[in-house]
């Protein structure tokens, strides 16, 4: 199954961050190919998303179902499709970052090829989607903050499942980019004001 994952950091409280993540509604919004959302209950809600890989060209129903609610720590979901045959699910985690604490081991070098391929989704995303959020510099002096880790997995079921499969880890990992760093952006704007503006700047990424 395709799994991307993506890091960045603000200067924020995880408290904050978690006020913000913890109510889907925030959130949902800001997922690339966003049409709608309807929420069913506390754990359940239906995504009308449309995306740009394969199947996910169309408009595609994906039910959400809560797997894991971890008080200011992490929130998992399953995603199941109700009129395409794909299924998958992510992963919010929220983490303290620690002034004098060594920074995080970077992330495994890939091959060529992949590096090309998610280089190549990414211009394309761009360019079909616009420019990414503007993040703002935190503030001279500051120290610690919050690490947000958004991991998104999806799968294509059918005969057509391993080509659409094939493309979509490169295609994954710019959306997963795209959410986390609006997140944190939107965080940075409400929290710490006016200031210097940057690209994704601060942000660490991997892909799985």
């Amino acid at each position: 199954m395709p799994e991307v994952e993506y890091t960045t950091k603000m200067a924020l409280s995880r408290e904050l961050v978690w006020e913000f993540v913890k109510d889907m509604n925030n959130w949902a919004p800001m997922l690339t190919g966003y049409q709608k959302h309807e929420i069913i209950d506390d754990k359940d809600s239906i995504w009308t998303l449309k995306g740009d890989v394969g199947i996910l060209s169309r408009m595609v129903r994906l039910k959400a179902h809560v797997t894991e609610w971890s008080d200011r720590d992490r929130v998992a979901f399953t995603l199941e499709g109700q009129n395409e045959k794909v299924d998958g699910g992510g992963l919010l985690v929220m983490e303290d970052v620690v002034a004098d604490a060594p920074p995080p081991p970077p992330p495994p070098k890939r091959w060529f090829g992949r590096r090309f391929m998610d280089w190549l989704a990414r211009k394309m995303f761009r360019r079909m989607h616009g420019e990414g959020p503007k993040r703002l510099a935190a503030p001279a002096g500051t120290e610690g903050g919050t690490r947000l880790t958004f991991t998104l997995r999806m799968e294509a079921g059918g005969p057509t499942g391993p080509l659409v499969n094939a493309m979509l880890g490169p295609a994954l990992l710019p959306a997963a980019e795209d959410l986390a760093n609006k997140i944190a952006a939107h965080l940075e704007k409400v929290h710490l004001g006016s200031g210097a503006t940057s690209g994704s700047g601060s942000a660490a990424e991997k892909a799985a």
